[in-house]
């Protein structure tokens, strides 16, 4: 008699929570009932699956901006990095010279607070762009308009959130930041979700 094995295809199974390191971010980042774990049958490696890697990335630079801590260099860069913004072109919009931004960034310098209002606002706003330097190199008022009429409640809660917000004045090096994030649906029914999910978005828990 003869018997065959059959290698059974290892189920994926959700992960309740995992710290997502590969981001760039220079603070912690939990997902919560979100990634995907699966074995491969053949080499036993494991498997990482992150949804909407762009939705996660753009929820994460969502939930630094709107948190008061001061934006160290680190932040920044990572803030830009994340939009796929050039310096040259954030400085510009800043009013501000390229070497002075590279300094911010580096932290040598210290961005204004102003400027850093400027900065949260933009970046937030950008988020919900395709191509955040597109955006960026048009930027007027019929553009905000447009995108603030298509997601209200989010823009709604950020402008009034950025005109309470104070801003800590110094940055606290011993204030670790953490974020949680998980998968759920469109904050708002009325809100159009986007062609890449039409079901989920990543909401910040913190």
């Amino acid at each position: 008699m003869t018997v065959t094995l059959q290698k059974h295809k290892a189920q994926p199974r959700v992960l309740p929570n995992y710290e997502i390191d590969t981001l760039g971010a220079p603070f912690k980042v939990t997902l919560l009932d979100s990634v995907t774990l699966r074995i491969d049958p053949v080499t036993g490696e494991e498997k990482i699956t992150v949804p909407d890697l762009t939705g996660l990335i753009n929820a994460v630079v969502r939930a630094r901006v709107v948190h008061p801590q001061k934006l160290n260099g680190d932040e920044i860069k990572f803030i830009r990095n994340a939009l796929g913004v050039k310096a040259n072109k954030l400085a510009e919009f800043l009013t501000m010279t390229p070497e002075h931004l590279s300094r911010c960034e580096a932290g040598v310098k210290v961005m204004s607070a102003l400027s850093e209002r400027v900065f949260r606002l933009f970046a937030f706003f950008a988020t919900f762009f395709a191509d955040p330097e597109e955006f960026l190199a048009k930027l007027d008022g019929s553009e905000i308009e447009r995108k603030a009429a298509s997601k209200p409640n989010a823009l709604q809660r950020f402008v009034t959130h950025f005109f309470t917000m104070k801003i800590v004045s110094v940055y606290d090096a011993d204030i670790e930041l953490h974020f949680e994030f998980t998968r759920g649906r469109s904050e708002s029914a009325a809100e159009e979700p986007s062609s890449e999910d039409k079901e989920n978005a990543w909401m910040n828990l913190s």
